[in-house]
């Protein structure tokens, strides 16, 4: 009787454990910027899948996954970015002037064509 009895506080004491909730800011507020400026993102990609944006010159792996995980997957999205979309990411991923002087927009449009 005593075991059982140790044996239904342990099973009901591991059932009703709460769990620490981990709260995570949202990496798009991480970093200064105008938010106004932020390229236009997706929430997953298109259902044909995902572009490969290594295919574009100064587009490695790393750079590709923060991509994605910011939203961006396809050619068509760095096809439309703007001056301000240029600035923002530029300052977001701390890339300096690497997507203008690596023309990461007229690269994207002409992979568009393919």
């Amino acid at each position: 009787a005593i075991i059982s009895g140790i044996l239904g506080y342990l099973i009901a004491k591991a059932r009703y454990q709460t769990k620490e909730k981990s709260y995570e800011i949202n990496p798009i507020l991480r970093k200064p910027g105008n938010i106004y400026n932020k390229p236009f993102i997706l929430g997953q990609p298109r259902p044909s899948g995902k572009d490969n944006l290594k295919q574009i010159e100064g587009i490695d792996a790393d750079m590709e996954n923060k991509l994605n995980t910011l939203g961006i997957f396809h050619y068509e999205q760095i096809s439309k970015w703007s001056e301000k979309n240029i600035e923002w990411i530029s300052e977001y991923f701390s890339l300096e002037d690497k997507v203008k002087e690596e023309n990461w927009i007229s690269q994207a449009k002409e992979l568009m064509k393919k």
